[in-house]
């Protein structure tokens, strides 16, 4: 004879944890439902297959309802609505469909977390040949553009075009008369 307090389960908790498990229920709302604490519903997870299969199965049709709610965000959607509105004193429904652009949020979470490699936010440098040039000449543009904000530089700055450039100033004009 085991020892040790008798257990609360039932065997129809199984169902009813699957049913309130669809719409997205927590351990901690099955342990109030159940009148238990969470440790005790973590343990019959553990310890009771059928309990811990209806909890995944409930739990797998609310997470696919999210993913086809997010899919839908993350590419557009159609939705129909219904405007009621008051005509010569009778209220009148009209249906139309109004069409939702795509969620960037939506997008950037999909991505995230579909390809992670490709769209995580601090993915490693990868350096190419080149690199040197294009960053010394960010350095560059940078350099004027400061020179450029200050009174006495900018003078001396716009009238004589940056060293690596050889097309004439802005405005078409070259230096010859």
């Amino acid at each position: 004879m085991p020892g040790g307090r008798p257990t609360l389960y039932k065997p129809e908790n199984a169902d009813s944890a699957r049913l309130a498990c669809m719409p997205g229920a927590t351990n901690e709302a099955l342990a109030e439902r159940f009148e238990v604490s969470p440790r005790t519903i973590d343990n019959w997870i553990a310890t009771i297959p059928n309990f811990s299969d209806a909890v995944r199965q409930g739990r797998e049709v609310a997470d696919e309802t999210v993913v086809s709610a997010l899919f839908a965000r993350a590419t557009g959607m159609e939705q129909k609505m219904t405007k009621v509105f008051c005509y010569r004193g009778q209220p009148v429904t009209a249906n139309y469909t109004v069409r939702l652009p795509p969620d960037t949020r939506a997008c950037i979470f999909w991505l995230r977390n579909r390809r992670p490699e490709q769209w995580r936010e601090n993915r490693p440098f990868v350096e190419q040949e080149g690199d040197e040039e294009w960053v010394s000449e960010l350095e560059a543009a940078s350099e004027r553009a400061r020179l450029a904000s200050l009174p006495a530089a900018s003078q001396a700055l716009r009238s004589s075009p940056p060293p690596s450039c050889s097309s004439p100033p802005l405005g078409g004009k070259s230096g010859r008369i």
